[in-house]
C-alpha cells in the first residue's frame, strides 16, 4: 500500500479502493501526479493507516509556521524519511515509524474553544488512538510527549523563564527514563523538516547530556 500526494486543501479521505497493500488515496492526488509518499511495511501499519479517524487526520492542515507542507500526510512522509537516516537499530526504526505515522495526525480533533492541554492536546489524542493498536510504553509515551521538549524550550525563549524551562525538561527526562535516547531520535526526525530552525532540538540535547537523569 502506498500513499500519494494530497491536494493543498484538507478534504476528507474516502479510504482505500483496493484491500491489498497497493491502494492509493486517489481522491487526494493532484491532477497528473501519481508519486507515492511512503509504503506501509507491516500489517500493524496497514491497520493503523486504514482507520477512518487516521485517514481524516492525515488530510488535515494548511501551510502554516512550522508546517509549510500543509497536510499532515506530507509531514509524516518527511519524518519517515528522516527515520531511515537516524534509526540506529531495526527495532527502533519500527517503533519510530509508528510514532511518525500517528504523532501529529489528531490535531483535527483538538477543540479550539478549550485549552490545548491534557485530553485536548493533540499528543494525548494521538496516544489514545495508538492505545487501540499498541501497548508498547515507549511508543505511547513518545507519541504523547513528542512536543514536550519544544514546549520546555518555549518557556525560556518566549517567556524568558529558563528556570521553568529547565524544570520542565528535567521532568520529561525523568518520565522517559530508559526511552530518552529513542525520544531524542524522534525529536531529531521531527525537527529536520520544513520550517524549523533546530534551536529547540539543540537546547534539549545539550540539557539532556548535562542532566541525563533529569537532575
Amino acid at each position: 500500500m502506498e500513499f500519494a500526494r494530497p491536494r493543498k486543501g484538507p478534504p476528507a479521505a474516502k479510504g482505500y479502493r483496493d484491500p491489498r497493500m497497493e491502494a492509493r488515496l486517489d481522491n487526494n492526488l493532484d491532477a497528473g501526479s501519481r508519486e507515492p509518499l511512503f509504503p506501509l511495511e507491516t500489517q500493524l501499519e496497514s491497520s493503523v493507516c486504514g482507520d477512518p479517524e487516521w485517514l481524516a487526520g492525515v488530510n488535515w492542515g494548511e501551510p502554516r509556521p512550522g508546517h509549510p507542507e500543509g497536510a499532515t500526510i506530507l509531514h509524516i512522509a518527511e519524518v519517515l524519511a528522516n527515520v531511515e537516516r537516524h534509526a540506529a537499530r531495526e527495532v527502533d526504526r519500527r517503533a519510530l515509524r509508528l510514532v511518525a505515522m500517528i504523532h501529529d495526525t489528531f490535531k483535527y480533533q483538538v477543540d479550539p474553544e478549550s485549552p490545548r492541554v491534557g485530553e485536548n492536546h493533540h499528543g494525548m489524542l494521538a496516544r489514545r488512538f495508538a492505545e487501540r493498536y499498541v501497548d508498547d510504553a515507549a511508543i505511547l509515551d513518545i507519541i504523547e510527549l513528542h512536543d514536550e521538549a519544544f514546549n520546555a524550550y518555549s518557556m525560556g525563549i518566549r517567556r524568558g523563564d529558563w528556570g521553568e524551562a529547565n524544570a520542565r525538561a528535567a521532568r520529561l527526562i525523568r518520565r522517559l527514563g530508559d526511552n530518552l535516547a529513542l525520544y531524542e531520535t524522534f525529536f531529531r526526525c521531527d525537527d529536520e523538516t520544513g520550517g524549523k530552525d533546530h534551536a529547540a532540538l539543540e537546547w534539549f540535547l545539550a540539557f539532556a547530556e548535562a542532566h541525563p537523569a533529569g537532575s
